[in-house]
């Protein structure tokens, strides 16, 4: 199969003799891993980088702003969008003849590439530059969507469209329902992948697995990120800093044993088991402290990640009432909710919330499904 970028000679009466403005990161690449800078500069000029979340290595941990630097290897100022600034100026894009966007997503609200991508669309509409998506497969291949529709009183930069938690587009796909729904003036364009079969993931579409970030290093952790990503709005280690990042989960005073023995009786032929674990965080959450908890193994793929954080959570507040926060705010999210309601979109509190929050999710998001669907292309 060929990827957006590998594409790319469909849209040379674009690119030729213009200034570009990629915006891209370290999964811009070709399926032989040259560099999307390198492939746009044989036809033009790359004359200004963006880059995200994480930066254009992959270096700056989750939620770490990224300063702009000068790279001394590609003799060009990389812009920052993950810092003082959330979009261009207009000053800074005035040299821009067109946007180009090539990162890899995941299809989950709460990944914060499609935020960003979202205010550069803004900006190039107000601008009215061309806008070309190179478009990516997604990794664990199509799924249907999942969770619920985000609230728009939980909008926030971890959730700015109106997307369930797993919304199961690629970015291009995603690109031209953001032009149809947001922004219908966009002049937009996107390179699309040819032979991807999204019956399958991304190995066995022929291609090698690049981390779409830091912390998300394995097919697994991908699978379990939509639900997992909740604890990052707890005071449980979602196993940042360790070689298994969303795969294992625990804190200090969690009772491994017990822990594993009651989620294993929550967990009736869930797709998942549960191995108790310790582990010692070399950042994030309790940095070099020991945490005792589990880790997550996937035996059916067809489970629902979001079910089962829901289950670890009620059995977390069950077990440790005194214990386990749900509290945590983020001030650079917003602090007129608690930093995981921002993630699930929603008012959640309490006990009688994790009840209600299952009954959504045994759900597929049918109603979203049918719309996602007029924007396949593949």
């Amino acid at each position: 199969m060929k990827l957006g970028i590998e594409n790319i000679n469909e849209f040379k009466s674009l690119i030729i003799n213009k200034n570009i403005g990629l915006i891209t990161n370290f999964t811009g690449l070709t399926s032989d891993f040259n560099s999307t800078i390198d492939v746009l500069n044989k036809y033009s000029s790359v004359k200004k980088v963006f880059t995200l979340e994480h930066g254009l290595h992959g270096i700056a941990d989750p939620g770490q702003k990224v300063a702009n630097y000068f790279d001394q290897t590609l003799k060009i100022t990389i812009h920052s969008l993950y810092g003082s600034q959330l979009a261009p100026t207009a000053d800074e894009l005035k040299d821009i003849d067109i946007l180009i966007f090539d990162i890899q997503d995941i299809g989950v609200r709460y990944f914060t590439y499609i935020s960003s991508m979202f205010k550069l669309m803004q900006v190039a509409n107000k601008l009215n530059l061309p806008f070309l998506v190179m478009d990516r497969p997604l990794l664990l291949g199509r799924k249907k969507p999942l969770g619920q529709i985000i609230k728009p009183d939980f909008y926030s930069f971890v959730g700015m469209l109106p997307l369930p938690n797993y919304y199961g587009l690629t970015i291009g796909e995603l690109a031209s329902w953001i032009k149809d729904t947001q922004l219908p003036n966009l002049n937009l364009f996107v390179s699309h992948l040819i032979n991807w079969n999204p019956k399958l993931n991304i190995e066995e579409n022929g291609l090698s697995f690049v981390a779409p970030s830091p912390n998300l290093p394995s097919i697994n952790a991908l699978k379990l990120y939509p639900g997992l990503c909740f604890l990052e709005g707890t005071n449980i280690s979602e196993g940042r800093g360790t070689v298994k990042p969303f795969e294992q989960l625990g804190a200090p005073w969690i009772d491994e044993k017990e822990f594993t023995k009651t989620l294993r009786d929550s967990f009736q032929n869930s797709g998942v088991l549960f191995q108790p674990v310790w582990f010692k965080p070399s950042s994030s959450k309790f940095c070099d402290k020991i945490c005792k908890g589990v880790q997550i193994h996937i035996v059916n793929h067809s489970f629902n990640p979001l079910i089962v954080a829901i289950k670890i959570i009620r059995v977390l507040l069950v077990l440790y009432p005194n214990k386990f926060k749900m509290d945590l705010v983020s001030p650079a999210i917003g602090t007129k909710h608690n930093f995981i309601e921002y993630l699930m979109g929603c008012e959640f509190r309490n006990l009688d919330d994790t009840d209600r929050l299952l009954a959504i999710f045994e759900k597929d998001d049918e109603p979203f499904y049918k719309i996602a669907r007029n924007y396949y292309f593949y």
